[in-house]
């Protein structure tokens, strides 16, 4: 009998002790910092990159200097939540140009698709996400065989508005000299 005694009390202090314990909505606000608008800052900078993109040009140049336009079609898009799709159609001719400066493609269709984070100050789109932690280690076979790509997502997009409403889109090799360039223009 005692032992049905203690267990039903200790049950009841436990209803107790739960119940002082429930949560109630949050009385005064979170002390935060707002959010920095306007020109130079990262949220500019993904409005000025939102929407979707068309190709005007694209351009490769090899390590070794060998450079070449590119017969190809695509579309950039990205939205306000740091997401960004970049799609280039190479044409036959584009594909064997491509081939000619040393890149490969197994299809006519390159395409980069992830979240990216915006560096205001180099002006610099870095996709982030699963895999790429790599990049912070020491040398990785497999990485380096995929940065001799000049579209890879490892390697980190320059950009710049011009005057003209053209964005130009860079990534560089390992030298620090361009690999690739796009030309986009907004679309209607």
């Amino acid at each position: 009998m005692k032992r049905h005694q203690w267990s039903l009390c200790f049950t009841i202090c436990v209803v107790v002790a739960l119940a002082a314990c429930a949560s109630r909505a949050r009385t005064r606000p979170l002390s935060t910092s707002p959010i920095a608008e306007g020109p130079g800052t990262v949220e500019a900078a993904r409005k000025v990159l939102e929407g979707r993109w068309i190709l005007e040009s694209l351009s490769v140049t090899a390590e070794d200097g060998r450079s070449a336009t590119i017969e190809a079609s695509g579309t950039l898009t990205s939205d306000a939540f740091g997401n960004m799709n970049i799609e280039f159609k190479m044409s036959g001719s584009g594909q064997k140009t491509l081939e000619s400066l040393g890149v490969k493609t197994p299809n006519p269709v390159i395409s980069t698709t992830g979240q990216v984070v915006i560096d205001v100050q180099q002006r610099r789109i870095t996709y982030v996400g699963e895999g790429f932690d790599k990049r912070a280690s020491g040398f990785d076979p497999d990485l380096a065989a995929r940065r001799a790509n000049p579209f890879a997502l490892e390697r980190p997009r320059y950009y710049n508005l011009g005057d003209d409403a053209i964005l130009t889109l860079s990534t560089r090799h390992d030298s620090g000299k361009e690999a690739a360039v796009s030309r986009w223009k907004k679309a209607n």
